[in-house]
């Protein structure tokens, strides 16, 4: 009895055919719309050249070596889709338990989660070389001192396109763009203690003639600068720029005397500008009269 193999079907043969031709050209004419250039393209045409080398050694495997029997790569496909979806003609052997007429069947683990749980283990394994191993990939404190370091060479190239400032010959800002940049970092940054309109919350009140650290223009930039750290205000030198804390020192002094509603009460020495010298009076009576 002479068995004949089965023969490959014309219209699988047109469309791996067909496959093959578009596979070729598709790398052509990409490259020709694109060029090498554009990103993406590489990886593009890497795709579609697997692709199509995958797809002319099944042609040929199924020419010359399964002299068109394809009944091996069906029966391997169906196996495949029948683990990944299970037919639902599956039989799941009964176990020995029963009760009250009830048989538990031993149904196998559904596919999906063994699928997370060899994955979850190939990540683990993965991320484990990248990030331990071979160090190819920085961990989250590594990104942060990375970010720090941008940061901060960012800052000396604001600095630097600002120039320098020299702090013993400070003088208050009197432009209105300046003492508007003032305040917009004033507002961003300085209302949860000080309030909208500086006259303290947390922090004291900036627009009576009171200073805890000493008034006018330098004492007042110092503080920014430096901050007060037993009191919970931070340094902002890390912030702003020199400039900046010119401006908002300035701003801060042009709030004198405005007195918002609900202000604190003063806190610290009475600070009186004369002649260009600031004078620091204590806060009681006698010697602020002396002092004015």
């Amino acid at each position: 009895m002479i068995v004949q193999k089965k023969q490959v079907p014309q219209t699988l043969m047109r469309r791996l055919g067909g496959w093959v031709a578009v596979s070729l050209c598709a790398p052509a004419l990409l490259f020709a719309a694109t060029g090498p250039s554009v990103p993406g393209t590489d990886t593009a045409l890497a795709v579609t050249a697997a692709v199509t080398l995958f797809m002319i050694v099944l042609l040929f495997y199924v020419i010359l070596v399964l002299n068109g029997d394809i009944s091996s790569i069906v029966n391997l496909v169906r196996r495949m889709k029948n683990y990944v979806v299970p037919s639902a003609e599956e039989d799941a052997p009964a176990l020995d338990d029963e009760f009250d007429g009830i048989r538990e069947l031993d149904n196998r683990v559904p596919p999906w989660f063994n699928y997370l749980f060899y994955g979850s283990m190939v990540f683990a394994a993965a991320y484990l070389m990248n990030f331990h191993i071979l160090k190819s990939s920085k961990l989250s404190f590594g990104e942060y001192q990375d970010e720090l370091a941008a940061a901060a060479l960012q800052r000396q190239i604001m600095i630097a396109s600002q120039g320098s400032i020299d702090e013993s010959k400070l003088v208050a800002l009197k432009n209105p763009a300046d003492l508007k940049a003032g305040m917009e970092n004033f507002k961003k940054y300085c209302v949860s203690c000080h309030g909208p309109e500086a006259g303290g919350v947390v922090g004291p009140n900036l627009t009576d003639q009171y200073w805890i650290h000493g008034g006018g223009i330098k004492n007042v930039y110092t503080t920014i600068k430096m901050g007060v750290p037993a009191k919970g205000m931070i340094s902002w030198q890390l912030v702003f720029s020199p400039k900046q804390i010119q401006e908002l020192a300035s701003y801060v002094l042009s709030l004198q005397g405005t007195n918002p509603v609900g202000g604190k009460a003063p806190q610290g020495a009475l600070w009186v500008e004369k002649d260009s010298t600031a004078i620091a009076a204590k806060t009681d009576s006698v010697t602020v009269k002396k002092a004015l």
